[in-house]
């Protein structure tokens, strides 16, 4: 009963026929929930390497561990099957967090709950920092991190070597809905990790806006790496302007100067009014052959580790 209350409370909001969408929205989630939980056919049991220069696994979702050098980080990490108990996953978590024995850095991109999921980040080690977005503090329980920091737009801070800026993106703010209107534009942001001569972009989630991106290319002077998310797509309920879909996806890798897309954000949980899970990644695949950038896209399954660069030459 307590996993339905809020499903009962927004179909009473919708009832009242505040919005015909969302009501279509609403009951293709609620038909999700009673589907099975596809199992990750390998998940990562060892996804932190030894010898290796950049490393990425895609957890699902928008959630990634990046390893570069001896420094872990993860974004956006969300094991749980549901979020906002509405939404459940397609495809279970790619990693289970009792694996993890460190990580310096976990980044939140946004305060959404889908990326800043206070469950899956309380099984996460504590020993490093934890970095979110403008906004962000109020929003934050003490998790019990060796330090919280609240970034704001352009802000860069370095510990040990290890600079992260965030860095505007274009997206929507708020957790809950009733709070959008006093937000204004933050409690969103993307970040730049740069390390021993290593730098990654991370766009969390995000609409195409040329002016950021091209400004962001302009002052890192390119990448290694960009996590970019390519869903929902063709939805009228999630619009161009907050997300961009694989074609602004692979739009935004050339405005940012990056070796290496890394796209996220689709495949695990129903999003918007796609037909099915895996839409954007038929409509990536089609853009790729099209733009004939395979060698640039860094497309992993659920749970895949893959070294991107390693020491010895390996990857690069």
């Amino acid at each position: 009963m307590f996993r339905l209350l809020p499903i009962l409370l927004l179909l009473s909001f919708l009832g009242s026929g505040c919005s015909f969408v969302l009501g279509r929205y609403t009951s293709r989630a609620l038909g999700q929930i009673v589907e099975p939980i596809k199992p990750v056919e390998q998940k990562a049991t060892a996804p932190v390497r030894d010898s290796v220069r950049l490393a990425a696994t895609w957890i699902g979702h928008a959630s990634v561990l990046i390893q570069i050098h001896d420094k872990v980080f993860i974004i956006d990490p969300v094991f749980s099957n549901t979020v906002g108990m509405l939404a459940q996953r397609a495809i279970e978590a790619g990693l289970d967090p009792s694996v993890l024995t460190r990580l310096d850095f976990t980044l939140i991109s946004h305060l959404h709950f889908d990326h800043f999921n206070y469950g899956s980040i309380d099984r996460l080690p504590k020993e490093g920092r934890l970095i979110i977005p403008p906004g962000g503090t109020p929003y934050t329980p003490e998790f019990g991190f060796l330090e919280t920091i609240e970034l704001q737009t352009w802000e860069m801070q370095e510990w040990d070597g290890v600079r992260i800026t965030a860095v505007p993106v274009q997206h929507f703010s708020g957790r809950y809905g009733f709070d959008i209107g006093w937000m204004g534009r933050v409690g969103y942001t993307g970040y730049v990790i740069e390390y021993k001569g290593v730098r990654v972009f991370l766009a969390g989630d995000t609409g195409y806006h040329e002016e950021h991106f091209k400004e962001i290319g302009r002052r890192f002077g390119g990448f290694d790496l960009a996590a970019i998310p390519i869903a929902p797509v063709n939805s009228r309920i999630f619009s161009s302007r907050v997300h961009v879909g694989p074609e602004g996806a692979l739009q935004i890798m050339r405005d940012v100067n990056a070796r290496m897309m890394l796209p996220i954000h689709y495949g695990t949980f129903f999003q918007g009014m796609e037909p099915e899970p895996n839409f954007a990644e038929k409509l990536l695949l089609e853009a790729i052959s099209e733009q004939d950038v395979a060698d640039r896209v860094v497309k992993l399954d659920v749970g895949e580790t893959r070294v991107l660069k390693g020491e010895g030459g390996l990857g690069d």
